[in-house]
């Protein structure tokens, strides 16, 4: 079979795995039809009420936990694994939201907290389209030092591949700047392990976690849901964070004189 007859196929089962995880999706009650377990402040931030099964404390302690189960297939994560704050990200690379906090809110985040060891982030797939299926399956073949370097690419360069005439083609041609090889890409799409895993994770994320959207965040287990700027970040880390030491008192008496 040529090798883009053998892509179309790939991308074929892909798309028949995404229809039925949407349809799956569609059957539980989304989340603007209850909101009764939500806290929403001015600002527009929606965080997850205690009574709603999705404080930190009551998913730290649960046994099938989404947010403490790794990635099978390998975590893609950005900071210090000690640092006090995990940030667990559950986005579609298809998402125009989740390009937006890509590009705009997380260079800042990275430079301020990330960088600075006060903030580690998962990145965790929630494809919600068949195309955001096969970047999530590529961004887990490619060599594990370049994956989150590439789900980074795709984010930014959203606009160019989703808006082409042939995705799959433009798809192809950022995983071969990444290191794959034409075969490898084939061979990556056709792998039913790693499909099968993407959508484990996701399935979980939405049964236990009642994820149901893109971008949503887990801030230490506190569910944040959409595309929020940086100082609503910074609202959650206040008291995260460890307190900072008091400075000497330099102005007291030098009882010793």
């Amino acid at each position: 079979m040529p090798k883009q007859n053998q892509v179309i196929v790939a991308i074929l089962v892909v798309l028949a795995v995404i229809a039925g995880a949407i349809f799956y999706l569609n059957t539980i009650d989304s989340a603007e039809d209850d909101m009764s377990g939500d806290a929403m402040s001015e600002n527009g931030m929606v965080m997850q009420d205690a009574d709603a099964g999705g404080d930190a404390s009551s998913i730290s302690g649960a046994t099938d936990d989404p947010l403490g189960t790794p990635n099978p297939l390998g975590e893609l994560t950005l900071g210090d694994p000690a640092a006090p704050i995990t940030i667990v990200e559950y986005s579609s690379l298809t998402c125009p939201h989740c390009a937006a906090f890509h590009t705009e809110t997380l260079p800042a985040l990275k430079e301020k907290y990330i960088d600075t060891g006060q903030v580690m982030i998962k990145f965790r797939p929630f494809p919600l389209d068949p195309y955001a299926m096969a970047g999530a399956m590529l961004a887990q073949c490619v060599s594990p030092v370049a994956r989150v370097a590439f789900i980074d690419i795709l984010f930014a360069r959203q606009g160019m591949w989703i808006a082409s005439s042939d995705p799959s083609a433009e798809l192809q041609k950022i995983a071969k700047q990444a290191g794959l090889s034409e075969d490898d890409y084939i061979v990556c799409l056709k792998d039913e392990g790693v499909l099968a895993a993407i959508r484990e994770m996701q399935t979980a994320a939405a049964e236990t976690l009642n994820v149901r959207s893109t971008p949503t965040f887990f801030v230490n287990g506190q569910k944040l849901e959409g595309n929020q700027p940086l100082e609503v970040f910074e609202e959650l880390f206040i008291p995260m964070l460890p307190d900072t030491p008091m400075l000497p008192d330099t102005m007291s008496p030098d009882t010793d004189k």
